[in-house]
């Protein structure tokens, strides 16, 4: 026996306790046995208990039976016997409880069917402790704590002053205390080191949390910095910027707190964090950062807001649905009157952002809300530096027509999209005959790939619908459109409609495979699809699709007899629909509702702007070319694994416009 072996120790209790039970009657010690409901081993051999359990009074069914036990040294006996003493003297059973928990066990442990009999008999003490844990000094209800045989709820609210709170965040952070946030505040509130600051910022700094961000003390991190910000203690502004703008792993609460802390320091570390690239909005815990970071950022000072935000207003940015899409919403959501008003700049960036499909809406709540007389200048504004920017003048003696067909087709179209909505008749009759040029090389080459796809026996949705030219009176109709929607028509949907008519390249990859199961079996046991059927695929790389004019018209229509036309500085756009989202294409019957692609009206002279159902924005020729460069199926553009037999067979059918 080594000196740091505890058996002696234990023996020692064991015996004085023998001692003392010896004092009571018989009688006693069964009525003690009875209330306490003590079970005991069924067997055990020295060290180990084989079996299962049974009640004392089974195995000793008499006080002097279990009198005799004690005297013969039975280990079940003694192993009992501090619980009947409970029975019978509770308060010294309590001080041999709390002497027994006092003993360091060292390296004894427990096992799968080894129970080291000390452990057992600081398990019966522990019992007895937990039963009246007001007895117990603060230190073993800690260790209880850690050990988890007690719970937060189980401790006394006067014993919890008196635990060291370095020992109570160490135990947290290793994960021996398992606290939610609501079970740290009713465990921690109380303690006095927690009543100040200074307290606070230090326990703060004691946490794994804090340290190492892999603790399992997040929810105490929280409640210290929920502390801190209600003591608005401003020293603890550098560990809360520490926790709230971390790359990765971060505590948003301290954000938060650096809200309501509030001095020019907080906010500005709160406003730290802010990210120009933008964050996506299925990066939850980003997204929330953000957030916090924009309104401490619009706090600090809106026009410096307004510097620092603008690589999320780009004209790039908000044409492309990304992450700085989301972002800039989130910077619109937090931008209040006053603040736009501080700094007028946002009334001007929220006119510029009126025909946005995406943040439209918010630019017009928020300008709605201001003075007209502001917004009328800051549209004035607006419009003024448009006109002036750098642009190389049309001139009415260009030959456009000339310069298109010897081959500077993005040339040309760059400088039809200057033109004034209402330009000379000469320019207005050259675009026209620009345009008209344009979608006529649209026409024969989506022919020739309509041509191409049912020799190769694509599954269209609708056969017969496919490609439908243009009606004889397709004048007449698109003048009604324009006069239901009470705007010219960008040149390039009009020279559509007069001259494509409508496409719709859809097809259904599932009824093309199903079709193959009921033709003979005249194909061997294993069959490439790919490189068998490679244009059966092409169904899921979003097939292009403009739908025909008459439901445009029947949507203005609709949108005619709904609600009256608003008219004003800041009235809400026209979304023309025009093609349908990916999973409609696919799957027209069972597809979920998604937003349209749609051209926003009124638009320019010369090209429409399609608001795609993704959030993208392009001008609509841009469209069309890219959909004809990949062979009518622009989604092929996003995969690295293509049907490339089949976009080969494409491509060379879509000549330059």
């Amino acid at each position: 026996m080594t000196e740091t072996d505890p058996t002696a120790l234990i023996d020692d209790v064991l015996s004085r306790i023998v001692h003392g039970l010896k004092a009571f009657a018989p009688t006693e010690l069964r009525m003690a046995a009875e209330r306490t409901n003590v079970n005991v081993g069924e067997s055990y051999d020295g060290r180990t208990w084989t079996g299962g359990v049974c009640p004392l009074l089974q195995r000793y069914p008499t006080g002097k039976a279990f009198m005799a036990a004690l005297a013969a040294g039975s280990p079940d006996a003694l192993h009992a016997s501090i619980e009947v003493l409970a029975g019978v003297a509770p308060s010294r059973a309590m001080s041999y409880a709390l002497e027994i928990l006092q003993i360091d066990l060292g390296g004894f442990t427990f096992s799968h069917n080894r129970v080291p009999f000390e452990l057992v008999v600081r398990g019966r003490a522990q019992k007895i402790i937990k039963r009246e844990p007001e007895s117990a000094p603060s230190s073993i209800l800690l260790d209880m704590l850690r050990r988890r045989v007690l719970s937060p709820s189980e401790i006394p609210r006067d014993k919890i002053a008196g635990m060291p709170i370095g020992g109570l965040i160490a135990a947290v952070g290793a994960g021996e205390i398992r606290l939610h946030e609501a079970e740290c505040a009713d465990l921690l509130s109380g303690h006095p080191a927690l009543r100040e600051g200074a307290g606070l910022l230090d326990a703060l700094i004691k946490t794994r949390w804090f340290t190492e961000a892999d603790g399992h003390d997040g929810g105490l991190a929280v409640l210290l910095t929920h502390g801190l910000a209600a003591t608005s203690y401003a020293p603890a502004v550098p560990a809360l910027r520490d926790l709230f703008a971390r790359p990765y792993k971060f505590l948003p609460d301290a954000g938060l707190s650096l809200l309501e802390i509030g001095t020019p320091d907080a906010l500005d570390a709160a406003a730290s964090a802010f990210s120009i690239e933008g964050v996506p909005i299925n990066d939850y815990h980003g997204y929330e950062r953000q957030a916090i970071a924009t309104e401490a950022l619009l706090r600090v000072s809106p026009s410096r807001a307004f510097d620092e935000s603008t690589p999320l207003f780009t004209e790039q940015g908000l044409r492309t649905a990304d992450a700085k899409m989301v972002s800039a919403s989130t910077v619109l959501e937090k931008l209040t009157p006053s603040r736009a008003v501080a700094e007028p700049r946002w009334i001007e960036r929220c006119f510029r952002l009126l025909k946005n499909r995406t943040l439209g809406d918010q630019a017009r709540t928020l300008l709605r809300q201001l003075d007209p007389t502001m917004v009328a200048e800051a549209a004035t504004r607006v419009k003024k530096s448009e006109r002036t920017a750098a642009r190389r003048p049309v001139k009415a003696t260009d030959d456009l027509l000339h310069r298109y067909c010897a081959g500077d087709h993005e040339g040309v179209w760059q400088e039809l999209r200057t033109l004034d909505p209402k330009p000379l008749t000469a320019l207005a009759a050259q675009a026209e005959a620009v345009a008209t040029e344009t979608m006529e090389r649209v026409r024969l080459s989506l022919a020739a790939i309509v041509e191409k796809l049912r020799a190769e026996s694509y599954p269209f949705n609708a056969p017969a619908s496919v490609l439908v030219p243009p009606a004889p009176n397709a004048p007449d109709r698109v003048a009604k459109l324009e006069r239901l929607l009470g705007i010219r028509l960008p040149l390039s949907l009009r020279a559509f409609y007069l001259t494509v008519g409508a496409v719709d390249l859809s097809g259904n990859q599932d009824s093309f495979f199903s079709s193959l199961k009921d033709q003979p079996d005249d194909e061997p046991d294993f069959v490439d699809v790919s490189e068998e059927y490679p244009f059966a695929y092409l169904p899921n790389f979003d097939p292009l699709v403009i739908i025909p004019i008459d439901f445009a018209i029947a949507e203005a229509e609709t949108l005619q007899a709904s609600k009256e036309e608003e008219r004003g500085l800041i009235s809400t756009p026209h979304y023309l629909q025009i093609s349908p989202p990916m999973s409609f294409k696919v799957w027209p019957e069972t597809a979920p509702f998604e937003p349209w692609d749609a051209v926003c009206l009124p638009g320019t002279f010369a090209d429409a702007e399609l608001h795609r159902g993704n959030g993208e924005v392009v001008p609509f020729l841009d469209h069309l070319r890219d959909c004809l460069k990949w062979g009518g199926f622009p989604g092929l553009a996003g995969v690295s694994i293509r049907p490339q037999v089949a976009l080969d067979a494409l491509a060379e059918y879509a000549h330059p416009f």
